[in-house]
This record gives structure tokens, sequence and C-alpha cells, in this order.
């Protein structure tokens, strides 16, 4: 697990999909609202802007911090 590095507590592992939804930040193991530009139950919206170009499949890997209201993800690294 991850500590929040503001309030060190425990972080929630989860994840960021890049689909038509609004950006979001879920919880491993739930899913993306079915309707386009809807956010998920579980999801916890981040500040994003509506793009027309759809992109399927991808995710980042983030860690959110219910506390602090933060999500953090690791960015790639360069070879």
């Amino acid at each position: 697990m991850v500590k929040c590095p503001y309030c060190q507590n425990e972080m929630q592992s989860g994840y960021i999909p890049n689909w038509s939804q609004p950006v979001q930040w879920l919880p491993d193991g739930k899913r993306p609202s079915i309707f386009s530009f809807s956010a998920a139950k579980d999801g916890v919206p981040l500040i994003n802007e509506f793009r027309s170009l759809k992109a399927m499949g991808y995710r980042a890997e983030a860690c959110y911090c219910p506390k602090c209201k933060i999500v953090i993800a690791p960015v790639k690294t360069q070879p």
C-alpha cells in the first residue's frame, strides 16, 4: 500500500480509465459507467475538459486518499 504524502494514511489503489467517460479515479475491480459522459457510481471525478476524440482501452494506475481528496499517479520513466 502507498501512504499519502500529506496525512500518512493508507491510500486506496485504483486507476484512471481513458475512455469516453469524464476523467475519474476508480477503485481496483470497479468499472467505468457504460454510459458515455457519465461518472461511475464508485468513481471520484477529477478536473477535466470535454474532448470529442475517443481513446479506448488505456488506463493509468493511481492511488486515492479519501481524507485529503487527492489522486497520485506514477509517470512512465524513460529507458
